[in-house]
């Protein structure tokens, strides 16, 4: 069940702390350059609609006719690049998250600074502005991993972080540190250097888009993607060439759902059967020669893509278990920290009887009970540390983040399936306009040679009449153009097909011609008909050598991509195993160094006197 009409701003936020709707014209922290983290202005200085077209026009007039307004703009656009392109010297972080005044929206603070530039760039985005920003780019760049964002809460987890104040809390910190990685990602990664660049991603950045990032969602380049990514230049989907629209389309194409299509060493086996069968038809047409042998076309995916398809998975699949054994590992320490509190206060309590039972001065066994009862103290306090300041933010968070790394990688290589699969039909769609050709042709030929014969037999005008009916009837069947199927009639798609067998059921339906009128001379119907085919066929050759670039290009792409996305995250792997090690390491010298000092103090008190003070303490008990 679709829950998203129940509650329409959970959806529309996804914020855990949004228990209410929003008022329709909520009040907004007003945040420029010279804005400070965590500090409300009073709600009269505060305007944040969600159309900025409406209730914040009517509430303020701004003369257009001045130029004031468009020079602070670029001023602050082109102060926005500079940051950007200063490299690691730039500080981008989302310094605090806080509640718009009057409303229960959550907002993240998001901070550019570089000391040389002056005073920094503050603006304020949503969970909602964070997650259509990075769907954006991963639409604009097909070819490039875009870094992860904090998933979706589900329903039942809003409904438990309700119940739960202080797990709100912590799911909207745990959501800052991973959008100011995710922003850290895109800004300093070589790798991400086109997103860095994308004027999305500087309308995302930019204050004057705080209340128009609306507006910023149908400007270029966002207005120039199609709806169907199927449907674009895989290599620049804002490439506006029409072509691209004819390509067939594919049910069930989703750029974000999960990959159901068979790997690419299945598709790559299929791959190498489709150069057999054009072979095979270059054999039968007889239009201009034959068809053009793939020795120029795109014919093989390379082992490297096939492999690092099946590294992703590998790698998902142990981050997924270690995930699961870290969970453990967590709890065990919690549950470790929960007993050094309680024995450390017990036996601070004892040292504490201790005394008061024993009247003696400088009393060393109640200082001997408080030292140990001190020394587990501290030792609680570096594992809670080591746990909430290494192991939860520097450990359990990258192991979650490289889980969402190598699924969006593996989105890429989804989307390359469904590109060959778009070649695979159009090859198909061929195959079926050649078989067509062949038969209308062979059947205009027995006409012709039929009526050469000029004999005025029954017989013959009898299968005359029965092959015309035959064409007439074969053009009836094939129903909607072309030209519907790729792209005229949107009631029409493709579907995948199941096997080979059902390759002359599908040709059928891919397959398709005008309707051949019942008027005027069928010779000069089927000739029309057969000149139509032919123009087909030069569209759909058309189709294949574009698709062949592309196809092309996309492998080299993504084949590099993906090489150094892996290098990346070796490296990215590395460093969070060697911070977790030094974490590891620090706690452990602390509480060597903690025990050394209780075993160096507990040395210095006299055997003879605490067998003294015990013998003092029983009497004390019997007593």
């Amino acid at each position: 069940m679709d829950d998203s009409d129940i509650f329409p701003e959970f959806e529309q936020d996804n914020n855990p702390l949004l228990h209410q709707p929003a008022p329709a014209h909520a009040s907004s922290a007003n945040s420029g350059a010279s804005a400070v983290p965590g500090k409300v202005t009073p709600p009269s200085s505060q305007t944040r609609t969600t159309s900025p077209s409406g209730q914040a026009l009517q509430d303020s007039f701004v003369d257009f006719s001045s130029t004031a307004l468009v020079n602070n703009s670029l001023g602050l656009l082109q102060k926005i690049r500079r940051l950007l392109a200063a490299g690691p010297k730039l500080s981008i972080d989302v310094v605090s998250s806080e509640l718009l005044a009057g409303t229960k929206v959550m907002v993240y603070v998001i901070q550019l600074s570089l000391e040389k530039l002056g005073g920094p760039v503050i603006v304020k985005r949503r969970y909602l502005e964070f997650k259509s920003l990075r769907d954006t780019l991963v639409k604009l760049f097909p070819t490039t991993v875009v870094p992860p964002i904090p998933e979706k809460h589900s329903l039942l987890t809003y409904l438990i972080n309700s119940i739960d104040s202080s797990r709100e809390v912590s799911v909207v910190e745990v959501r800052r540190r991973q959008f100011a990685k995710f922003l850290q990602d895109v800004v300093f990664e070589e790798l991400s250097a086109q997103l860095k660049e994308c004027p999305l991603f500087l309308k995302f950045l930019d204050p004057n888009y705080e209340l128009a990032w609306e507006n910023a969602m149908h400007e270029p380049p966002v207005s120039l993607l199609p709806q169907n990514l199927l449907l674009a230049n895989p290599n620049d989907p804002t490439d506006q060439n029409g072509l691209y629209y004819l390509m067939p389309r594919i049910a069930g194409f989703d750029i974000n759902a999960p990959d159901n299509l068979p790997a690419l060493r299945k598709i790559n086996d299929d791959l190498h059967k489709l150069y057999g069968d054009v072979s095979l038809y270059n054999l039968k047409e007889t239009r201009n020669g034959g068809l053009k042998h793939m020795t120029e076309d795109f014919s093989n995916i390379p082992t490297e893509l096939v492999n690092f398809e099946t590294n992703f998975h590998q790698n998902i699949r142990v981050l997924s278990e270690m995930h699961k054994l870290n969970n453990k590992n967590v709890r065990n320490l919690e549950l470790m920290i929960k007993v050094l509190i309680e024995l450390g206060a017990n036996l601070n309590n004892f040292s504490l009887q201790i005394h008061e039972m024993v009247s003696v001065d400088n009393n060393k066994l109640s200082n001997a009970v408080e030292k140990f009862g001190s020394t587990l103290d501290s030792s609680f306090l570096n594992f809670e540390h080591f746990l909430y300041a290494h192991v939860t933010p520097a450990w359990e968070e990258p192991i979650t983040q490289f889980i969402q790394y190598y699924f969006s990688a593996l989105q890429l290589i989804k989307f390359y399936k469904y590109k060959l699969l778009q070649y695979k039909l159009l090859y198909k769609l061929k195959f079926s306009k050649v078989q067509e050709l062949a038969s209308f042709t062979y059947n205009q030929q027995s006409i012709q040679r039929l009526k050469d014969l000029d004999i005025d037999s029954p017989s013959i005008q009898s299968a005359i009449r029965r092959i015309e009916s035959k064409l007439k009837l074969k053009s009836s069947q094939a129903g909607k153009s072309w030209y519907g199927l790729f792209g005229g009639n949107k009631t029409a798609s493709f579907t995948l097909p199941d096997d080979r067998s059902s390759l002359h059921s599908q040709a059928s339906m891919e397959a398709s011609s005008t309707l051949l009128s019942g008027e005027g001379s069928p010779d000069r119907n089927i000739q029309s008909r057969i000149e139509h085919i032919e123009k087909e066929l030069d569209k759909l050759d058309q189709l294949i050598n574009l698709f062949n670039g592309d196809l092309s290009k996309l492998t080299s792409s993504l084949e590099i991509n993906l090489q150094e996305y892996q290098d990346k995250m070796e490296k990215k792997w590395l460093t969070v195993m060697l911070a977790l090690v030094k974490a590891g390491t620090q706690l452990f010298e602390e509480n060597l160094a903690c025990w050394r000092e209780f075993k160096s103090s507990f040395g210095e008190i006299d055997r003879v006197d605490i067998t003294e003070l015990i013998n003092n303490l029983g009497s004390a008990l019997s007593k």
